[in-house]
This record gives C-alpha cells, sequence and structure tokens, in this order.
C-alpha cells in the first residue's frame, strides 16, 4: 500500500543589505555684530488737500511716491571678525516694519480720522532722490520681525574698499575709507475713516523702522538684525470747506422809491417804509454736515462802513449821504465789517438758511439827496 507525503518547498531568499552614507554641505553664516552704536532718526512732513471725492468715509489716498526724510548718513563700525581681510567681500540685509499698532485692516492707526499703511524701502546710499530702491511693504501692525520684509541689497564692497570694521578690529594695513549707509525713504497711503473739515495736522510720529544686518558669508537671519533708523512722519491733510451762496448767482435788493423826506434822523428806518426781508440760502457738501458749530457766516461791506468804531452803515458806491443797515430775525443791528457771525445750520442734504433785513438809512442829520444808490456786502462762509 503507498502512502503520499507531502514534502514542504523551502524558499531561500538571499537579502543584500546596502549601506547609504548622506553627505551634507553646510555654509555658516558669519554676521558683524555691533556695527551701529544707535539708530538714525528722519524726519519726513507731508501735505495733501482732498478733493471732495476723496474726502469720504472708507477712500484711500494712494500717493504713488516715495517720501525722503531728512538725517544724516550713517557708517557702520562692527566688531569684525579675526580672519577679515581686505579683500573680504561685505553684505547687506535690509528689514522694514512699523510700530503703529493696528487700524482698519492692513493699515496702522494714526488718530481718529486717518489710519496709514507705510512702507519702507533698501538703503538709499546711493540713491538720494529715492529713485530706483526696493519697497518693502508693511501689511501687520505691529510688525513682528519675523513677518518683516527684507531685501539683500545689490551693494555688494570688500573691507578694502568701503571699512565696515571697527579701528580696533579692521584687518591690518592702510585706513580705508568708511562705507555709509542710509535707510531714510517711506512710502505712505491714508484711509479716510471720516470726512475731513478744515485741517487735520498729526505731530511727529514713528511710522517705520528699518533693521540691518551686515555679514561676511552665509546669509541673516531677521533676528541677526539690529535697529538702524526711525522714521517720523508728520503732516497736514485738509479738506476746505466748499459751500454755495445762493446757487452762486448774486442776491440783489431793490430797496424801490423813497422820498427824500421819509429820512427823518442819522441812521435810523425812514418814516413809513418796511424793512426788506433777505434769504441767504446755501449749500455745503457732505463734509460739512454736522458741523454747524464749526461754521460762520459774516457780511462785510465792499465800500466799506460809514463809522468804523460802530461799523452797521454800509457805505454806497458815490454817495457820502446814504447807506444800508442790516438786521438779524430779531431785529437787531450788524456789524458789516466781517466781525458778525451768523450761527449756520445745515440739514441731512448740505442746505441751510438765514433771514436778514435790510433798509436804506441817511447818514448824516440833513436828508440825503435825490438820486439813485447803490453798494455791495459780500456773503462769507468759512471755519471757525
Amino acid at each position: 500500500m503507498l502512502t503520499n507525503f507531502k514534502m514542504p518547498l523551502a524558499l531561500l531568499v538571499k537579502v543584500t543589505v546596502v549601506s547609504l552614507m548622506l553627505s551634507f554641505s553646510v555654509h555658516a553664516s558669519t554676521v558683524l555684530k555691533n556695527c551701529f552704536s544707535s539708530p538714525q532718526d528722519y524726519t519726513v512732513s507731508y501735505e495733501r488737500e482732498l478733493s471732495a471725492a476723496e474726502n469720504i468715509a472708507g477712500s484711500e489716498i494712494v500717493d504713488n511716491m516715495h517720501l525722503l526724510g531728512n538725517g544724516a548718513e550713517m557708517e557702520a563700525n562692527c566688531s569684525c571678525v579675526s580672519d577679515m581681510e581686505e579683500s573680504t567681500s561685505v553684505m547687506e540685509m535690509t528689514l522694514a516694519g512699523s510700530p503703529l499698532n493696528a487700524g482698519a485692516s492692513g493699515y496702522g492707526y494714526l488718530n481718529d480720522v486717518l489710519d496709514i499703511h507705510v512702507s519702507g524701502y533698501s538703503d538709499a546710499i546711493n540713491s538720494p532722490d529715492g529713485a530706483n530702491l526696493t519697497k518693502l511693504e508693511v501689511f501687520q501692525y505691529p510688525t513682528p520681525r519675523s513677518s518683516m520684509q527684507k531685501k539683500v541689497e545689490n551693494i555688494k564692497t570688500t573691507e578694502g574698499t568701503a571699512s565696515v570694521c571697527s579701528n580696533d578690529t579692521r584687518p591690518a594695513g592702510e585706513p580705508r575709507p568708511k562705507r555709509m549707509f542710509k535707510w531714510n525713504v517711506i512710502a505712505a497711503n491714508f484711509l479716510i475713516k471720516k470726512p475731513i473739515l478744515g485741517v487735520i495736522s498729526f505731530p511727529p510720529t514713528l511710522v517705520v523702522q528699518n533693521y540691518a544686518c551686515i555679514y561676511i558669508s552665509g546669509s541673516c537671519a531677521p533676528s541677526d538684525a539690529e535697529l538702524v533708523s526711525n522714521i517720523w512722519l508728520s503732516g497736514t491733510i485738509s479738506a476746505p470747506l466748499s459751500c454755495t451762496i445762493n446757487e452762486g448767482s448774486t442776491i440783489e435788493v431793490d430797496f424801490g422809491e423813497l422820498v427824500s423826506s421819509q429820512f427823518v434822523a442819522k441812521g435810523q428806518q425812514p418814516k413809513g417804509y418796511t424793512l426788506k426781508d433777505v434769504d441767504i440760502s446755501y449749500h455745503c457738501d457732505d463734509n460739512a454736515i454736522g458741523s454747524d458749530d464749526r461754521i460762520k457766516l459774516t457780511l462785510t461791506a465792499d465800500q466799506g462802513v460809514v463809522d468804523s468804531s460802530d461799523p452797521v452803515i454800509a457805505k454806497m458806491v458815490g454817495r457820502e449821504d446814504i447807506g444800508v443797515k442790516i438786521y438779524n430775525e430779531d431785529n437787531l443791528n450788524i456789524a458789516l465789517d466781517g466781525t458778525y457771525e451768523f450761527p449756520v445750520t445745515i440739514d441731512e442734504q448740505g442746505n441751510g438758511l438765514v433771514r436778514i433785513k435790510a433798509t436804506p438809512v441817511s447818514t448824516r442829520n440833513e436828508k440825503p439827496q435825490p438820486g439813485s444808490f447803490e453798494g455791495n456786502v459780500t456773503v462769507k462762509m468759512d471755519l471757525r
């Protein structure tokens, strides 16, 4: 009797282990320290007048220009390393940020009316007018060093050409001219948070800070950079009061016909004469709405007044014996030398009205001579 046997099949697997060796090349960075004893301050002054179209809440005022700060050039006096040679190339990296508190998204807070978006620039030592520099935008306020935009400068010189080393650490040899630096250029755009009426001024405010790193090999980390410049911005942004009086037309007052006998006393309303009602209407741009208390309306006699000590009678053209007096709604005399300020009210549409009354009067105790007369009084609106 045959018996079947199942024989196991042996599988021989040969594994070869290979040792993998990786080689990395690491370039050490050599950053020069203590190059600048303190940051240099630069001051920028800015002025801008807004149009009515610009002067609205949420409007961004964009100036496609750079602003130059006044201040001195800087020289480096680094603590150089012992193997520094005159042939060693010296490199430079610039960073820019802002210490301003956060305003609207992408802006720093400037004041209750304005926020500001700023940018720094690369080293301007070879660009006195700020042209052809690299803009370093600021998007975060205040700006962490790690978030600052940076620029490795194209300015590369050797220690022997322009020295960055201090006297006691420079390579042996003849003293060399010092390498100079200047971080003084910014750009600024403004955000109008609420319309401006008149002038908004802001004092010198630290808006941009530049950091720099001087190194001779490898690269430079932002944490290795040192503060080299503070750029302060001050200025004014203005939006003139814009109001139209009587739709831009002359207000004409016809006193009608009078006879000399009606003039019974100097400076008095003629007998039997009714005061002429005169309406002074006006319309102002939106920036004036809600600012009634800052606006004044005055009257000034173009030919002058009869008596400067009591300037209530306006002179007429070519007449010395007759003038005009003006009263307010309460029948009180109005000074016609620009010193009397009418209360101004502007509604939500920018409209307003002042009511006055007018009368001719004799300027002497005698009755005026027959004949026509005319004169002019200027209505003026401006800011208190």
